[in-house]
């Protein structure tokens, strides 16, 4: 057993060299008289022999564990012994052997006399491998305390292999209340009793926090506590109010709160236990209800943290409230409801649908008169902004059917918040675009006068370069579609510009797509239109005609490039001109879902996004070319048949729900009629004439009427363009950065803030990746986090706001630090210098 022992010092020990063993009543010496030793091992007793031990130790046993063993009576007790001590120089390099276990752990580590008790009474668990293995780090005289060891037993009994702290067994406590965690929650505190250092530390712990600790002989041991955390969590801005039945969970101790708020936090955000933290927080805190509290506070109460129970209601009374009268203030309203919610709350995706309505309603409300003096100042208008109007139906649209999945209790009232929307959007475009109709018709010769270069010209515009190049054509690609495509764009290293196109009429694919590609002559028979003679509808016939104009042109589909392996892609894209065709936009209106055309708009953005980066960066093309050859109209409504606009007139050839064809000029109520030769390119042998509805309004005929192209709308009509090379401009100013909150203060070893980027990223404002880190003095405390600020959202504050989290890595002194943030590109001036109190140093004795 004797030599058990002495083996044990030098495995744990590997750099160990000499074990002295002082065997104060030649016990140990018997016991070690008969044994047989491994070979590295050198056992000796010590003769008295001073200088050859010595030289021995340093030479002659120099690769061997030497195991020295002094009998009786030359143990150096008193200093003046010690001092005279031959081998006390090595004595202090190497090891004593002790009797007692906790002794000799107490030696090998170097740990303060204060811990013997301590030590003593926990031997056992301090040495087994599991514990061992948990604390390695923290056996040294600077990290060992009682409180990390009692934390690394409590997280052993929780079943976990690394260390946690407070928080996160308190976490883990709350855990075990489910009913599904009634084993490990008999093992856990089984476990717990028979440790009463670790039971003191807990109940103590938690009496600090809560006021009291959890029921050791109740089966919901921590149900009181769940529901202090939760009303505390909810209220904890809030002045007590005598009709509150839950007025005696009230803490207010700040430090306590704090302490709260971390295990809250970390409870709704630690990506393996959220599920089971919300679901405790939801079954065991159920007594302490929602709606009692916002009876009591009412709904504009400043709660501080918000359960879905909670928040579904403040949520309907604001959606209920002044979201159309009063869409700004409910925009802040709804700001700051996201920031009390985890990110990943289906809440979150009701907000951002209000907030695209309250986003659609402001802008609105600062519009003015729709009457305009010149066709080319609707187009201004459009294209500088009131495209936004499209994008934020859109996106709320977006919202709103990904909720249809959702377990939403508000549903009835999103639903008809949405119906009201659906209508006021139809009335507002279909008002702007009967203005602008109106005035083309007024000012004469169609829309000839306007600045916009024709559809019809593209070719010759865009495609006239020496330069290799790709244009892609995006079937249905509205303008305010790739204005948000741009936002994308903005963040790489490319250069984008967007500019618009008048497409021609028909706003219809089989004849604005052909018309994109080179001809010399357009001729429109028989419902269709001829390309220097010939129908272009099928890829092959495209590709030999763009090869006629330019050799060894053509055109592919995007489905073929983006499966393509990068030899093939390269050698394609050697060829001087590709045309690319994408058609995600409108092969979705074919769809059955009312949402699929949505989605295919974010499906959209998102593949050309990635083939223009690949276009540059992978496949060495310089120049690309976007552009569309319509753009639609879009509701999320039934159309009924009183809807649906008849068409009377005689003479019709083609009709589709947007625009007919007729061979005479007859007028119908609320269609203006237009000579196809003066709307488009094309010829006809005989007067032909383009009936389109003034508004919106869709004709009765085969075709789409949620989704309609085919008129003279503004969403129609205007198709976007956009150039992208692979160099960005000289421009290289950066994104700006601010604190949202500059009140600091580090809790539990951790600081959590959030940071601001002051401007989008645009062509002219590029991304900054900055560096965040707190001071003491100039020495670094805790370890680095790298935000990328790189959002191209111009409206949504929310999008530009980063969380940042950073926590403790060295011991501080100091009740004030600070809190340093850089640009990673020049580490010597910080952009933000901002005071942390550090409260860490009053919880060392909370």
């Amino acid at each position: 057993m004797t030599q058990e022992r002495i083996y044990s010092y030098f495995q744990r020990n590997p750099q160990l060299h000499v074990l002295f063993i002082f065997d104060k009543a030649n016990i140990i010496m018997n016991d070690l008289a008969d044994c047989s030793w491994e070979t590295e091992y050198i056992y000796k007793v010590f003769d008295g022999a001073w200088f050859n031990t010595k030289y021995n130790i340093e030479y002659a046993w120099k690769e061997k564990r030497v195991v020295l063993l002094f009998p009786l009576g030359t143990y150096p007790i008193s200093e003046e012994q010690q001092l005279r001590f031959p081998l006390m120089d090595m004595l202090k390099a190497n090891m004593e052997y002790k009797e007692e276990d906790y002794a000799a752990f107490m030696q090998q580590y170097k740990l303060p006399e204060k811990y013997r008790g301590f030590i003593s009474r926990h031997i056992g668990e301090l040495m087994s491998n599991k514990i061992n293995a948990m604390l390695k780090d923290r056996f040294t005289p600077e990290a060992f305390s009682e409180d990390v060891v009692l934390c690394g037993f409590i997280s052993s009994y929780l079943g976990e292999k690394r260390l946690l702290e407070w928080e996160n067994i308190i976490i883990r406590m709350f855990i075990l209340g489910l009913d599904s965690e009634n084993k490990k929650r008999l093992d856990f505190y089984h476990k717990l009793e028979r440790n009463k250092d670790a039971k003191t530390a807990v109940d103590e712990r938690l009496t600090k926090i809560f006021g009291f600790s959890y029921k050791p002989n109740q089966e919901a041991k921590v149900k009181e506590l769940v529901e202090s955390l939760k009303y505390n969590s909810i209220t904890q801005l809030l002045d007590v109010i005598a009709d509150d039945p839950y007025k005696a969970y009230k803490i207010k101790s700040s430090i306590a709160l704090e302490q709260m708020n971390r295990i809250y936090e970390l409870g709704t955000h630690d990506r393996e236990f959220v599920d089971k933290f919300m679901k405790v927080m939801k079954e065991l805190g159920a007594d302490i209800r929602e709606r009692e509290l916002t009876t009591i506070y009412g709904m504009d109460a400043s709660f501080y943290y918000l359960t879905e129970e909670l928040g579904w209601p403040i949520l309907q009374e604001i959606a209920g409230s002044k979201l159309v009268t009063e869409p700004a203030e409910m925009q802040e309203r709804l700001r700051l409801l996201s920031q009390k919610l985890p990110a990943d709350s289906v809440l979150q995706q009701a907000i951002s649908f209000l907030m695209q309505m309250a986003f659609y309603y402001e802008m609105v409300r600062g519009l003015g008169s729709l009457k305009l003096n010149t066709p080319e100042a609707y187009v201004q208008l459009y294209t500088n902004d009131l495209y936004r109007l499209d994008t934020f139906y859109r996106c709320a649209l977006e919202e709103y059917h990904e909720l249809l999945s959702k377990d939403v209790p508000i549903l009835t009232c999103l639903n008809g918040l949405k119906q009201q929307f659906d209508g006021e959007y139809a009335r507002m475009v279909n008002v702007f675009n009967l203005e602008w109709m109106t005035c083309v018709i007024e000012k004469g010769n169609y829309f000839n006068d306007l600045s916009l270069k024709k559809q019809e010209d593209f070719y010759a515009n865009e495609c006239v370069s020496n330069s290799k190049q790709v244009v892609i054509i995006s079937d249905a690609l509205r303008y305010e579609v790739a204005a948000e495509l741009m936002q994308e764009l903005a963040k790489e290293k490319h250069i984008a510009k967007l500019s618009a196109y008048r497409a021609m009429l028909p706003t219809e694919t089989k004849y604005c797509k052909p018309v994109l590609l080179p001809h010399t002559s357009l001729i429109w028979k028989n419902k269709e239109m001829l390309v220097d003679g010939i129908v272009l509808d099928t890829l092959e016939s495209r590709s030999a005609q763009v090869d006629k104009y330019k050799e060894e042109a053509c055109c592919v589909d995007y489905e073929t490039i983006i499966k393509a392996d990068q030899k093939t892609a390269r050698e394609l894209f050697k060829r001087p001109l590709v045309y690319i065709f994408h058609d995600t936009i409108d092969a979705a209106s074919h769809g059955a879902g009312s949402g699929d055309v949505i989605a295919a708009c974010r499906k959209a953005i998102e593949q050309l996004a990635v083939l223009i980066r690949r276009l540059h960066a992978s496949w060495n093309v310089t120049n690309v070319v976007l552009t569309a050859d319509h753009g639609f109209l879009y509701n999320d409504v039934e159309f009924a048949e009183k809807d649906k606009h008849a068409v009377t007139v005689a003479g019709i050839i083609e009709k589709k729900t947007r625009y007919y064809v007729s061979d005479q000029v007859s007028a119908q109520e609320g269609v203006v009629t237009v000579p196809l030769d003066k709307v488009s390119g094309m010829k006809a042998e005989t007067p032909i004439y383009i009936g389109v509805p003034m508004g919106t309004n869709r004709l009765a005929a085969s075709g789409g009427y949620s989704f309609a192209h085919g008129g003279a709308t503004l969403q129609e009509m205007l198709i976007p363009v956009i150039h992208s090379s692979q160099k960005r401009s000289d421009k290289t100013n950066k994104v700006g950065v601010a604190l949202v909150d500059h009140n600091l203060v580090m809790v539990s070893s951790r600081l959590k803030f959030q940071l601001i980027q002051s401007e989008a990223v645009s062509m002219t404002v590029v991304e900054r990746k900055v560096v965040c880190q707190v001071y003491q003095g100039d020495t670094p405390v805790t370890g680095k986090q790298t935000i990328m600020l790189d959002s191209a959202d111009t409206i949504n504050l929310n999008n530009r706001v980063y969380e940042v989290v950073l926590t403790l890595n060295h011991s501080v002194h100091s009740g004030m630090l600070q809190l340093r943030v850089y640009d990673e590109e020049d580490c010597l001036n910080p952009l933000i210098r901002e005071v942390v109190k550090n409260n860490t140093m009053i919880e060392q004795d909370f």
